[in-house]
């Protein structure tokens, strides 16, 4: 079974590639628009939206990172190489989630 699975040239096919990189950078988007939203406004949209700021930061903050984590195992378990583009995306992606989570909770400080 698994020289099958190292005898594969593409361990990931191109379109399951695409989805898999596309979920992390839509999240990171959305991510950094919330962080930037809560670092611009003041009064009382500040105020509403500090109220759902932890539940953001926290879901999609640690979201993204466990979904890093299981795209990084299955890349490998399919025989992909630790230089894959998916393995380095998904490192990429799940840094950043954490800084923007974290920048959120700072701007919700303040």
């Amino acid at each position: 079974m698994r020289a099958l699975v190292t005898a594969s040239p593409r361990p990931v096919g191109p379109v399951t590639q695409f989805a898999l990189l596309l979920v992390p950078i839509v999240m990171n988007c959305f991510l950094f628009v919330y962080t930037v939203l809560g670092w611009i406004i003041d009064g009382r949209d500040k105020l509403n939206w500090s109220i759902e700021a932890g539940g953001v930061a926290l879901w999609v903050g640690l979201g993204v990172p466990f979904f890093a984590v299981l795209v990084i195992a299955w890349v490998r378990l399919r025989g992909g190489r630790w230089r894959h583009p998916l393995v380095l995306s998904s490192v990429g992606h799940g840094v950043l989630a954490l800084l923007l989570a974290l920048a959120i909770v700072i701007a919700r400080q303040a």
